[in-house]
């Protein structure tokens, strides 16, 4: 049996979305298409596998949700090509993951404490200072 490092939580139930290396969610494309879609849990890596009931087209915008709760995971009703996820780290701390929505666009940050973390080559985009307290 593998330890995970950190585990990432629905924000809405709490349900863990990790399985061995892999964030399960549910996507869904702008041509309703629907389907399982992993993400790798290591932030910064975009290797990522989706059902091959889901085709995105590069650029398109993804919604995702929790496998259990169904639950939307949009970071913010305003800014909606965010996702945002939970991680907990193995002693019990928990930070917020966002990650773009737009399939192909390499975006994260990770909020702990004070410290915003920072991955991908389109993660500038999102860098107003103000939008996260938004």
């Amino acid at each position: 049996i593998k330890v995970m490092k950190a585990k990432y939580i629905c924000p809405s139930c709490g349900g863990i979305l990790n399985v061995d290396d892999n964030v399960v969610l549910i996507g869904k494309n702008e041509k309703g298409q629907r389907g399982l879609v992993l993400l790798h849990t290591e932030l910064g890596n975009y290797e990522s596998h989706v059902c091959a009931s889901l085709t995105p087209d590069k650029g398109e915008s993804i919604d995702f949700s929790c496998p259990y709760c169904h639950s939307n995971i949009d970071y913010h009703k305003e800014k909606t090509d965010l996702a945002m996820m939970l991680s907990v780290d193995n002693k019990g701390r928990k930070s917020k993951v966002l990650f773009s929505k737009i399939y192909g666009e390499e975006c994260t940050y990770h909020f702990d404490d004070n410290a915003i973390k920072t991955y991908g080559e389109f993660s500038k985009k999102y860098m107003d200072p103000e939008w996260y307290l938004k």
